[in-house]
């Protein structure tokens, strides 16, 4: 009985050593791990979000500009989505100029706004009111 029981543990260990790296990488490709080391007093991340924030303003500025281009998105809305977007890039050079970087709740904030403002673009790209022919 001893026996049995300490084999069960040794191979209970052994599948829970083997399992635990793939668990691990579980995780899914697109979401970016942020480890900050400086505590838990500490309430901003490092520059990544910044960059990826900037990555996104310049991908829906692209996606405005090819509206207008193949007119789904007439001049008057692309104006308005423009001067949405440029809103929201001033206040991310807002945020970014109080020198202690971008807080969590600067970052989600920005990110809403993003979130808002691509959808109002699909909305513009596919409402049928500027179509030619």
């Amino acid at each position: 009985m001893k026996k049995t029981l300490i084999t069960l543990a040794a191979v209970a260990a052994a599948l829970t050593a083997l399992s635990a790296p793939a668990i691990a990488s579980a995780r899914p490709a697109h979401v970016v791990v942020v480890s900050d080391h400086r505590g838990p007093d500490w309430k901003h991340r490092d520059d990544r979000a910044s960059a990826q924030l900037n990555g996104r303003i310049a991908r829906l500025d692209a996606r405005i500009d090819q509206g207008r281009r193949t007119g789904q998105i007439s001049y008057r809305e692309g104006r308005r989505l423009n001067n949405e977007l440029n809103l929201i890039s001033s206040q991310k050079r807002s945020f970014e100029r109080s020198g202690r970087g971008l807080s969590l709740n600067e970052i989600s904030l920005l990110d809403n706004r993003l979130d808002r403002l691509q959808g109002q673009i699909r909305y513009e790209k596919h409402d049928f009111d500027n179509r030619r022919g």
